[in-house]
């Protein structure tokens, strides 16, 4: 498997506008201050009307005993669900595909409060692990990011990260960004491609 700076990683696959009166004059504005109008933009122009919703999960999730088809040790039902609509929605991982891997369990020796070997959390890679997705590949990362949020009831989403930020549904959008800063928690570096969540968007299931 594909490995980054920062840890190694299961996977399957290839790895509110205000318009400038007529004749404004022009302000340049510095780079640290696009940041949170770039992520507003990028909120805004992400459609996902086009793609499948979900069929909500109804069933007990409280175990992980369901077959991770991503090659790691099992998952928590409502996680195998919500990844299989994942793939319903999006296609299987693959080169060219809008995942292109994707890594569900996996034993983070390092981190053993993770979601992952509890088989309650994903990773879904729209680019290379360990790069920073440009271009059609990070579109493709904000889609499913945002369809995930979109969804996140019926998937039972308890939170995602992705691009330095971190969202769950029982807290709000902060500094004007998707979500909030995420940190690392004192065990990733959020400044890695990794680390920070910039080439990966993780989601992690209630049960």
């Amino acid at each position: 498997p594909p490995t980054s700076t920062c840890r190694r990683h299961r996977v399957v696959g290839d790895q509110r506008d205000q318009h400038a009166a007529p004749h404004a004059p022009i302000v340049v504005t510095p780079e640290d201050d696009l940041a949170p109008l770039r992520r507003r933009s990028q909120r805004r122009l992400t459609a996902v009307d086009d793609l499948p919703a979900p069929a909500p999960f109804t069933g007990v999730s409280a175990v992980c005993s369901a077959t991770d088809p991503t090659g790691g040790r099992c998952l928590t039902p409502a996680t195998r669900h919500a990844h299989d609509e994942i793939i319903r929605a999006f296609g299987p991982p693959g080169p060219g595909a809008p995942i292109r891997t994707a890594g569900c369990w996996d034993e983070h020796a390092w981190n053993p409060t993770s979601d992952h070997p509890q088989g309650r959390a994903c990773d879904y890679f729209p680019a290379a692990a360990g790069t920073h997705p440009q271009g059609q590949e990070h579109q493709n990362g904000w889609r499913l990011a945002t369809w995930l949020r979109t969804h996140a009831a019926a998937l039972k989403v308890e939170y995602l990260i992705w691009q330095g930020r971190i969202w769950s549904p029982d807290t709000p959008d902060i500094d004007g960004g998707w979500g909030r800063a995420y940190t690392g928690g004192g065990i990733y570096d959020a400044d890695d491609a990794t680390g920070g969540h910039y080439d990966h968007i993780h989601v992690s299931i209630r049960t």
